[in-house]
């Protein structure tokens, strides 16, 4: 079979952008996409091959990642796992219905959840997510046996190399190498930009290469496990998101769609199966048996024929120069040097083809059509020199000018989303919403369409309503200035359904153990109870009135379970803080919510999970929503800082980092707001104490990334603080200068917002 891969099914059922895949067998492949799915896809007839799909897994947002572990002992048809924007891990039984509850849910992720992997024999996953933690995790038992630590930036990618080794890929540049059970063997660089895949080669590779990684550089790196670079593979002109072994050497395959996301090998048959950007899943043979019937085959190279290739892509970003282009006969007359090797051609109509040389079959094949515009015929847009289908302004800060966002149909949404973030230095925040945005402002587009793309009729903001990330609301008062801030914010994260299963989950499990204690159970009433609050949430969210039997299950759950069974039941309690049903259930009689959680040991340092503390800041963050919570939060003032006051010299997670900034500048407004005119010596007390607090996390060296929202926030806070009267500011203004300086180290310093407010800042101090 030493022939080209051809199509040999194209299965479509996903409704949104597919991101994950896997292909263990001949006879089975799951898929994860943006559709908030997993599929099972299953051959119900060999030739051509056919397949049929069932929902494996539904959640409430989009999957990144999937994997999978063949039949044992405690799987007998095998396990999936996925997990992406929910934060959780899910695995399930395959086979089992679409509704029921997972076997395990893993909840130990503060954000995104982007890669899995199970272990050799099944019995551990590893994860990795946006913030920057991977877990391995046991499957049974579902608790966390190890961290892998040491990135400061999202893990994009995870490979299980064999029982011992794991890597991991990050948005650091970095590839790092673990045992197991934890502990770092080395970090190897070499990567330019984000590394984000791997693939694990075969021990007789000609390389003598382990393992290859690629990512954003575009270079596929070749690597022994010391670290040792033995090769390098160029040709990719744009990021690479994914990475399979094939026991028979390259291949080009061409796809009508923008961005190709995923791919997989089957171990059994070395065919191929890609997930792209159009939400169709294709699976490629080399065998004739398995491809597809030649119609369908012609139907596919005449998509690929029809879909537009822009002319900037085409000659590298470089003016087209249509004149100087071979014509038609050189397809028979010149050779290829390279597999995959472009050939633009002049047709006899004016129009240009674009060509691909294929080594095997020692021809060229037409890969699509070279277009000036989006094949409407209509102009194009000028931004730096280059044209674009689309120019968008983007509105991040009131009462500046927008900022520019490129576009051209033929690119993926979110590439374009991200490049803008990266180039303007904005918080990943906003990756969601700026790509949602693009997709549901713009159109694709085919050779002959009739439809005029929205960016070349009428603004479809108008002149007046431009984009705006919602984040920016939180990041503007009113007017032109940032200082002093006036509203307070919250954190409203994560999936109260799914923690709620998790809290039962693990009920279940210690009343099972026998190690539960009768009077920290909670009843099939309570789980009830639990389950309707959830709906609750659901409905509304800024206040869902929790009852008492709700808040007390969930005090019991947090206060008096295991340490590392408690992360959902405080995860939950954090969404009810804005809700003054909650303060009043927590805080009436002696005691209040923060003694709660003093005595709770939830705000101690070192615990065995990480997030019992961030979902424990997020609550004290959350009550500044209120009134009644306000005046928790003030009566408590000196309680809560002194706290919460070890993870500023040391947070122990971005998302720390972010928590412990949100509660300082809620603090820092309600400071502010309590006498706004005139000065007050019990106030600026106060002040001068969460000051140095503030200062302790700008200027601490913290391992993780802190990414700009987070230090725009903490900046805001001192400014907010120095706003407070002349007095106090002529006071402190030497220590804040040298603040200043930590903070413009930091990776963020150059966001936009963040560079403006430090120049508020200074200018509060001359």
């Amino acid at each position: 079979m030493s022939g080209d891969f051809k199509l040999s099914a194209t299965l479509r059922g996903h409704e949104d952008d597919v991101r994950a895949l896997v292909f263990p067998t001949r006879e089975l492949l799951f898929s994860a996409s943006r559709d908030s799915t997993v599929r099972k896809w299953t051959l119900t007839g060999p030739t051509p091959p056919v397949y049929d799909d069932t929902i494996a897994l539904k959640g409430s947002h989009w999957f990144n990642g999937v994997a999978y572990a063949p039949p044992s002992k405690a799987f007998p048809d095998g396990a999936v796992a996925a997990g992406g924007r929910e934060t959780f891990v899910f695995v399930k039984h395959v086979g089992s219905p679409p509704n029921a509850d997972p076997h395990r849910l893993l909840i130990g992720h503060a954000g995104n959840v982007t890669c899995l992997a199970f272990s050799i024999d099944g019995s551990k996953i590893v994860s990795g997510g946006w913030d920057s933690q991977v877990f391995v995790w046991d499957v049974e038992d579902g608790r966390v046996t190890a961290e892998l630590t040491g990135h400061s930036a999202p893990v994009w990618g995870v490979l299980v190399y064999d029982e011992k080794l794991i890597l991991t890929a990050c948005a650091d540049k970095m590839v790092r190498m673990f045992d197991i059970n934890g502990k770092s063997l080395r970090t190897i660089k070499g990567h330019t930009d984000v590394v984000r895949c791997f693939c694990k080669v075969p021990t007789d590779h000609w390389s003598g290469a382990a393992f290859a990684s690629a990512g954003n550089d575009e270079i596929i790196r070749l690597w022994t496990l010391d670290g040792t670079p033995v090769g390098e593979l160029h040709g990719h002109e744009a990021y690479i998101y994914s990475l399979a072994i094939l026991p028979n050497g390259d291949i080009t395959i061409t796809h009508p769609a923008i961005s190709l996301w995923t791919v997989a090998a089957c171990p059994e048959t070395g065919d191929i199966v890609s997930g792209a950007s159009d939400n169709i899943i294709r699976i490629f043979s080399r065998d004739p048996e398995r491809q597809a019937d030649a119609e369908t085959i012609q139907s596919f190279d005449e998509t690929n024929r029809m879909y537009a290739i822009p002319a900037e892509t085409a000659s590298q970003g470089q003016p087209f120069q249509k004149e100087n282009l071979p014509e038609p006969d050189a397809l028979q007359t010149q050779v290829g040097s390279r597999d995959g090797q472009q050939l633009f051609i002049k047709e006899n109509d004016g129009s240009v083809t674009a060509h691909l040389w294929s080594i095997s079959t020692s021809q060229w094949n037409l890969i699509g059509t070279v277009v000036s515009g989006e094949g409407s015929g209509t102009s194009k847009k000028q931004y730096e020199g280059k044209e674009y289908d689309y120019v968008f302004d983007i509105d991040i800060e009131d009462g500046k000018p927008p900022l520019k966002l490129p576009y051209n149909s033929t690119e993926s949404s979110w590439d374009a989303a991200k490049r803008f973030l990266e180039r303007n230095e904005l918080p990943m925040s906003y990756y969601e919403q700026v790509a949602n945005w693009i997709s549901d402002n713009t159109k694709g587009t085919r050779i002959g369409q009739n439809d005029q793309p929205v960016a070349h009729q009428q603004d479809p903001w108008g002149s007046d309503r431009r984009y705006r990330p919602g984040d920016a609301a939180q990041n503007s008062t009113s007017g032109e200035r940032k200082l002093p801030q006036r509203s307070y914010v919250k954190v409203l994260e994560g999936n109260a359904q799914n923690a709620i299963s998790k809290i039962e989950e693990s009920a279940r499990r210690l009343q099972s153990s026998g190690k539960a204690d009768p009077a920290v159970s909670i009843s099939d009433d309570d789980f009830a109870a639990l389950y309707a609050l959830a709906e609750q949430l659901t409905k509304s969210p800024s206040d869902p009135h929790p009852t008492k039997p709700q808040v007390t299950s969930l005090l019991t759950a947090s206060s008096r379970w295991p340490r590392k069974e408690r992360v959902p039941a405080i995860a939950v309690m954090a969404r009810l803080s804005v809700s003054p049903s909650f303060v009043s259930i927590t805080s009436s009689g002696n005691g209040t919510i923060v003694g709660t959680l003093a005595n709770a040991g939830l705000l101690e340092t070192r615990q065995e999970t990480a997030n019992n503390v961030v979902h424990a800041i997020r609550l004290l963050v959350n009550l500044f929503t209120s009134d009644s919570g306000r005046l928790i939060a003030d009566g408590e003032y000196d309680t809560t800082l002194q706290l919460v006051r070890p993870f500023a010299s040391e947070p122990e997670s971005p998302a720390q980092y972010k928590a412990l900034a949100s509660l300082y500048l809620n603090y820092a407004v309600l400071l502010q707001s309590n006498a706004p005119s005139g000065e007050s010596a019990s106030r600026e007390a106060r002040a001068k104490v969460l000051l140095i607090d503030i200062a302790t996390l700008l200027e601490c060296e913290s391992p993780h990334a802190v990414d700009g929202d987070a230090l725009y926030r903490t900046l805001c806070a001192l400014g907010t603080l120095l706003t407070l009267g002349d007095n106090f500011r002529n006071e402190i203004k030497s220590g804040v200068s040298g603040t200043l300086h930590f903070a413009n180290s930091k990776p963020g310093a150059a966001q936009q917002n963040v560079k403006e407010v430090m120049q508020e800042i200074r200018d509060e101090l001359r």
